[in-house]
């Protein structure tokens, strides 16, 4: 009797696909190998040439920064912060409201054309090409200090001062870390007791550096990104996000590179009646600060 042989078919197929689905497997393994190890030839070969991003004098800027008690009033406080790149350094330069500069006070200034006539002064005194800025009041100035860190100061005496509300305001004398509030209070203080009539722009000069110094270095972008969009968001500033994204990998680099990257200078000058008259040598040691 003839029987029919049964087709296995079936088996040769099963055998097929699986492997098709191993030799798949292992390709697309040696694959990715390949390709990661392509990549790290390539960072390699990057930094044995050199061409790990460093930033140029392309990312420098200078702002001005201004300090009002509320959004309505004239502010009494100016200070201009430049950012060397190319030298990883940030310089704070504290200014009175009333030094005479480029044809005017600053405070008048302002009083005569707001940010840009400050802006315009500062460019024709030290030729500098000054186009942003950013005015604080008493609130986003508190926020944003409490937002990024305290700041540790040492205060040389006691300062006590009584408010109009009968309120009394001190500052112990000693070393401590000051919250937002605190800072905000010694920046603004009335009367320091001293007879340095420059002696507020040394405590401005001392306290912002030292803010900057103590809660910049090492930041992450996503802290930065939140600084920087509380003072796009909530002050009186003509920065954009793309100002602030065209500068950012060189800020970056910079707190990642320097403990300290933040110093200050104060111009010098004399009184002329109510004037403070900034020196022609303070405006070429301003100059040197900025350009050289």
């Amino acid at each position: 009797m003839n029987t029919k042989r049964r087709s296995n078919w079936y088996i040769y197929l099963i055998t097929f696909v699986i492997t098709g689905v191993i030799l798949f497997i292992v390709s697309n393994a040696l694959l990715n190998s390949y390709y990661s190890s392509q990549q790290t030839q390539n960072v390699t070969q990057q930094q044995q040439t050199g061409t790990v991003f460093v930033p140029d004098e392309n990312y420098n800027f200078t702002i001005l920064l201004m300090l009002s008690e509320k959004i309505d009033s004239v502010p009494e406080q100016y200070m201009t912060l430049t950012y060397r790149a190319d030298k990883s350094q940030f310089t704070v330069m504290p200014y009175l409201a009333n030094s005479y500069i480029g044809g005017s006070t600053l405070k008048n200034a302002y009083e005569s054309g707001q940010a840009q006539a400050v802006i315009n002064s500062l460019n024709t005194a030290l030729g500098t090409q000054i186009t942003k800025y950013v005015r604080f009041t008493s609130s986003t100035a508190v926020q944003l200090f409490d937002t990024v860190g305290n700041t540790t100061l040492s205060v040389p005496k006691e300062l006590k001062h009584e408010n109009s509300d009968n309120t009394l305001t001190i500052i112990k004398e000693g070393t401590s870390a000051f919250s937002g509030s605190q800072l905000y209070d010694y920046l603004t203080f009335p009367d320091y007791g001293e007879d340095d009539v420059q002696y507020s722009c040394k405590v401005q000069g001392t306290a912002i550096s030292s803010f900057l110094n103590q809660n910049f270095p090492d930041i992450s972008e996503s802290a930065l990104d939140e600084c920087v969009g509380f003072i796009t968001d909530f002050t009186d500033t003509n920065i954009t996000e793309q100002d602030y994204l065209s500068k950012k990998a060189g800020l970056l680099y910079t707190f990642g590179d320097s403990p300290t990257p933040c110093d200050f200078y104060i111009p010098y000058g004399d009184l002329s009646g109510n004037d403070y008259v900034i020196s022609g040598d303070s405006i070429e040691s301003v100059k040197e600060i900025l350009f050289k």
